[in-house]
């Protein structure tokens, strides 16, 4: 029973980095063509770079790249730069340059005086008869 699940959980893995090596096939493709256009130096540089990242020994470098970026790409990176803006001391190790804010609303609504001023607002014409 255990060599079972063993086995499962292995062929798991195995499907799963074949699956994420279809998608980093499907996206080398979608690179190339939108830079190089369908020409047979485009089927070149797809190959080569196919090569590269699907089936050289540094492949589990670039696979793992290719998985970091796909998760910053869906949101892992505005999750954390949240937490940088949120949580300033816990990384840095200083307070925050930008403080409560206050002072950016002080200097907004300063700027928007002398924005008037220098500009006031057009009036409306009558409409035509």
């Amino acid at each position: 029973m255990l060599d079972f699940v063993a086995f499962s959980l292995f062929e798991f893995g195995n499907d799963m980095i074949f699956v994420l090596k279809i998608f980093m096939l499907l996206t080398i493709i979608s690179f190339v063509w939108q830079h190089l256009g369908k020409g047979p130096i485009a089927i070149v540089v797809i190959a080569g770079l196919a090569y590269l990242m699907l089936m050289s020994p540094f492949a589990w470098f670039f696979e793992s790249t290719y998985i970091l970026m796909t998760l910053l790409m869906f949101g892992i990176g505005g999750v954390l730069i949240d937490f940088v803006f949120a949580f300033p001391g816990i990384g840095a190790g200083m307070e925050s340059q930008v403080g409560s804010g206050k002072d950016l609303a002080e200097r907004s609504g300063k700027f928007a005086e002398g924005r008037e001023r220098m500009h006031p607002p057009k009036t409306r014409l009558p409409p035509p008869i």
